[in-house]
């Protein structure tokens, strides 16, 4: 390099053992790290065997086995390296994420004023673009720091998406990744049996702590409520309650409050119904009722009301059902009971009707299963049960025969006092309703063991009296 006249020089001497008269070579000028050399420029050379043979067109020609100068000058702001980098790594869907792409010259430098174009690419090809201009803007240039900024939007369908950026050549990519929006928290439903006083329906919102009011509270004569034991929610987040008192099943608009009338009411003798405890509902709105007294499950078309007969029924020697009391199901629709009665969990297939045969059953005395009452499942698939004598145990996916539970809290510490309702949240979290002690104890993600609650509900205020089953 000459400094004084700003100008790069390589010779080549062309007497080397690989160089060939009659010829052509091509010399390439590069810039950059070594692996991410960009080239500037090349030229043709012929080496000539004719002395006196001059130039033809852009092909340099110079006698074999003499030596090239080859002299070259760099012009300043010449783009050398382009690196893109997210605000973050994911984004909810119809959320949105801040790229930024910075441009360097030759020399690491920031490049001032370097146009950038974006570009996007998605997997699946729909759905991530869902929004009319899923980059704003497309293109711009870069600032004093060297960089400049895109907004992408997430349409409502997970995937990926790899935003490109291209400036004088030169390309940068970086990936997002579009998760699913997740739901936002549901309160917590909760069946007051109230062997003393009125029944009720109460609810407490995410977070609540304490001697908390409940969000909402179903209490009256008018709301055809009656010693309830269980409680479920469906999609759209109507309300079904069973009661113990009248052998019913009430259901309620989403979100009512007060001494409202149910908007259906299944009950009679053409029902089955017999000491209604454990309820679910499955995604096409069919009702699933543990009956405590009759050593049935019965099921209810979506929207059932009135003196109608279940759809289907679940019961005989073969169930190994005995005083069942919660209902949970998984994903593939697989129906979980906990039998009260025999100190068991059963597990049906999702066609199970009739006499049918358990496809699994934790029963034994490593199982920890003690009066088995409340039943919930968590996006694992583990088996999480509130053992009326005063334990919670939890399973493994899958389990079946007398297993040791992979956890258990019990003691003194844990604030256990006839723990009836089960329920699992989103993060983890376990919630149990206690039946004796009017109050909802909270535990952490895999808590076990004589563990203290990190949060307990109780206290006048909450309107809890015999909390039984509950649910989200």
């Amino acid at each position: 390099m000459d400094p004084a006249v700003p100008q790069y020089q390589v010779n080549w001497d062309t007497r080397g053992p690989g160089d060939v008269a009659g010829h052509v070579y091509r010399l390439h000028v590069t810039a950059g790290a070594a692996g991410v050399a960009r080239e500037l420029g090349s030229a043709d050379v012929l080496l000539s065997a004719t002395p006196g043979q001059t130039k033809s067109g852009d092909l340099i020609v110079v006698n074999v086995g003499r030596t090239l100068p080859i002299t070259f000058w760099i012009a300043t702001g010449i783009p050398g390296g382009i690196t893109l980098s997210a605000a973050s790594a994911t984004v909810a869907t119809g959320g949105t994420d801040l790229i930024t792409a910075a441009v360097q010259d030759l020399h690491a430098a920031p490049l001032v004023g370097a146009g950038v174009a974006w570009t996007l690419t998605t997997t699946p090809p729909t759905g991530v673009g869902d929004p009319v201009q899923p980059l704003n803007p497309t293109s711009g240039q870069t600032g004093s720091a060297g960089t400049t900024t895109t907004t992408f939007a997430a349409g409502t369908t997970p995937g990926t998406a790899v935003v490109a950026a291209a400036s004088a050549g030169l390309t940068g990519t970086v990936v997002v990744t579009v998760i699913a929006n997740a739901p936002p928290p549901r309160s917590l439903y909760v069946a007051n049996a109230a062997f003393t006083g009125a029944s009720s329906i109460t609810a407490y919102p995410p977070g609540a702590a304490g001697d908390a009011a409940p969000s909402v509270t179903i209490t009256g004569l008018s709301t055809g409520l009656s010693t309830p034991y269980g409680v479920a929610l469906d999609a759209a987040g109507n309300l079904y309650v069973a009661n113990i008192g009248s052998n019913t099943i009430t259901v309620y608009a989403a979100g009512v409050s007060g001494n409202v009338t149910p908007t259906a009411t299944i009950g009679g003798l053409n029902t089955g119904l017999s000491a209604p405890v454990g309820l679910v509902v499955d995604g096409a709105g069919n009702l699933y009722v543990a009956n405590n007294g009759s050593d049935a499950i019965t099921v209810y078309g979506a929207g059932a009301s009135g003196n109608i007969a279940p759809s289907t029924t679940i019961t005989g020697v073969n169930t190994g059902l005995s005083g069942p009391a919660g209902l949970a199901r998984d994903g593939l629709g697989n129906l979980y009971v906990s039998n009260f009665g025999a100190s068991s969990v059963a597990v049906y297939g999702a066609a199970a009707s009739g006499n049918a045969t358990p496809t699994a059953t934790i029963v034994g005395a490593s199982t920890g299963l003690q009066g088995p009452f409340g039943i919930a499942l968590d996006a694992a698939g583990r088996i999480y049960v509130a053992n009326q004598g005063g334990s919670v145990t939890v399973y493994a996916a899958g389990a079946t025969g007398n297993v040791t539970p992979t956890a258990t809290i019990a003691g003194s510490n844990t604030g256990l006092a006839a723990p009836a309702g089960i329920a699992v949240d989103g993060s983890g979290k376990v919630y149990v309703a206690n039946f004796s002690s009017a109050g909802i104890t909270v535990y952490a993600p895999g808590a076990s063991g004589n563990v203290a609650p990190t949060t307990t509900i109780m206290g006048s205020s909450t309107g809890l009296n015999n909390p039984a089953l509950i649910t989200f």
